[in-house]
């Protein structure tokens, strides 16, 4: 089997959709020996900001000298980019291999089950100190909740996925929560919606619970959002801390060096990419535009068709000077005149990522913002064109 025949075995699962639950992973994973209690972890969940605060820990956890691997999701350009080791991506050669054994145990199990598995199964071969886990949607039914972490986290709450996690703060707080093992310390961001259920779930299970307050701190990553983020992570760390051996320089060395394209990402000058896919997301996105204080802003967006399109453009709209619609080639992306319904500015319709980002960049002059956003997947396609590696 070729990486390329194994890759596309793995996006053939998606045939199977989205199956929340655990039991087929848990069966998955008895078949291979439970790769996931070989290692240490620390569970990510949350709305926005899981990925960022995935990237300040291992980068903390790096520092110290700890093999770090770090399992997110989705990619941007390269399927191995959501399975890294120190900051290495997995190679070709290993997804073949680890498939080949999986395979065999694979019965009606999705893409994320596939993936998690791989993804755990290398962790344990790789023999890491630690695995920074991201939750792919919600927590308490999603494939990763398998692992019995060192701390669980809980980024921020706001309404996604309504049609399989809930259409209430609290319903969704619930299912995120459901990362929370007992015993085990859970950090969450003291301005986190949903926070009363997530105490009281931790009542119940007997954890420790952390609300962080929001403050600023110097790291690699633009953005004031990021403090959230960061503040977070370096609760997390100081949990670790009691434990294992991190040191201050560690600390501050890791969050200097922290990657995580595509997040408020200063491409050039004055080209900025952000993977903005929510309501939520556009709103702290535009906050972060308007301090930027510059004359014009075009603004190229692509946003997949499952998403809150009619609040991602309400929250980007004000300000837009001009908003050109795109579509990533992606089926769920949505089509450009789909979202031109939701726009009352000047709009125009160009298909291809490339040749929106071209457009933008003759129409912007030098005291202008070219803003491309709207989606991981559009962002990722235009890495694709520009940097195909984009966390070098």
């Amino acid at each position: 089997m070729s990486y390329e025949e194994a890759l596309k075995y793995i996006y053939s699962r998606e045939l199977f959709g989205i199956k929340l639950g655990l039991n087929n992973i848990t069966g998955l994973m008895a078949s291979l020996g439970n790769p996931h209690k070989k290692f240490k972890s620390i569970h990510v969940a949350g709305t926005n900001g899981k990925g960022s605060v995935c990237a300040f820990i291992s980068s903390i956890l790096e520092k110290q000298g700890y093999k770090t691997g770090v399992y997110t999701s989705p990619h941007l350009v390269d399927f191995r980019e959501r399975i890294r080791i120190n900051g290495k991506k997995i190679s070709k050669k290993n997804i073949v291999s680890l498939l080949s054994k999986i395979k065999p145990f694979i019965k009606d199990h999705t893409y994320f089950e596939i993936v998690t598995a791989l993804a755990f199964t290398y962790f344990a071969q790789q023999k890491v100190d630690f695995a920074v886990v991201e939750v792919g949607m919600g927590g308490r039914l999603d494939a990763t909740n398998i692992i019995t972490p060192e701390v669980s986290i809980i980024t921020n709450i706001s309404l996604e996925h309504t049609e399989h996690l809930g259409n209430t703060i609290n319903k969704i707080a619930f299912e995120k929560a459901g990362i929370i093992k007992p015993n085990i310390p859970v950090v969450a961001s003291k301005e986190c919606k949903g926070s009363r259920v997530i105490r009281d779930i931790c009542k119940k299970r007997k954890c420790s619970f952390y609300p962080v307050k929001t403050r600023k701190i110097n790291t690699s990553l633009r953005g004031e959002f990021q403090y959230q983020n960061a503040s977070i992570a370096l609760k997390a760390i100081e949990m670790l801390n009691k434990k294992y051996k991190i040191s201050k320089e560690a600390i501050k060395t890791g969050l200097k060096s922290a990657r995580w394209p595509g997040r408020f990402e200063h491409i050039s000058k004055n080209i900025i990419f952000d993977c903005a896919h929510n309501a939520e997301g556009a709103k702290v996105l535009a906050k972060e535009i308007k301090k930027l204080k510059c004359k014009n802003v075009y603004i190229i967006l692509g946003i997949m068709k499952d998403k809150d399109i009619d609040h991602i453009c309400k929250n980007l709209e004000p300000v837009a000077k001009e908003i050109i619609i795109t579509k990533p080639k992606i089926e769920r992306a949505a089509m450009p005149k789909n979202i031109a319904k939701f726009i009352h500015k000047k709009i125009i319709i160009i298909k291809n990522v490339n040749d929106a980002l071209e457009y933008a960049k003759m129409k912007a002059k030098e005291d202008d913002i070219i803003l491309l956003t709207g989606s991981i997947f559009t962002v990722g396609e235009a890495f694709s064109f520009i940097r195909p590696e984009p966390f070098n």
